[in-house]
């Protein structure tokens, strides 16, 4: 790995924990303002060198959730790779689903979109009904 590489694992690994802990101790309504703007959505089409930037930082976001020592899962991922986004001027929107679940428990999903690229949470995004979207619009 080069040295910017090894930089954004590092920041992912941070991030990830920050963020792990703002879900588990924030109620969501108090940190929702600062996932973008609600019910918007972030531009369909961007250039290459966008692709590549988001296609870079969801592949560093979903190995380090791999590794770090507590529970990274979908929105942990969602909400760290937008941050990254928007730290980089890139457009991005995070999206929250639901879906019933075998037991007829309702079950949560986060994903993650810039362009038309599923940056984080593309697995199992189908199977879920879309609740909200947030776009980080600021370039």
């Amino acid at each position: 790995m080069n040295w910017r590489t090894q930089l954004l694992v590092i920041q992912t690994f941070i991030l990830c924990g920050i963020v792990r802990a703002l879900i588990l101790l924030i109620p969501f309504k108090k940190f929702r303002p600062y996932l973008g703007e609600h019910n918007a959505d972030s531009n369909l089409e961007e250039d290459i060198y966008v692709y590549r930037q988001a296609k870079k930082i969801g592949q560093v976001v979903s190995m380090v959730s791999r590794y770090t020592p507590w529970e990274s899962k979908c929105l942990v991922q969602a909400m760290v790779a937008q941050y990254l986004l928007k730290r980089r001027k890139i457009p991005a929107t995070l999206y929250l689903g639901v879906a019933k679940g075998s037991e007829g428990d309702l079950k949560a999903h986060a994903w993650l979109r810039c362009g038309q690229m599923i940056v984080t949470g593309d697995g199992a995004r189908m199977r879920y009904k879309e609740v909200a979207r947030f776009a980080n619009l600021a370039v």
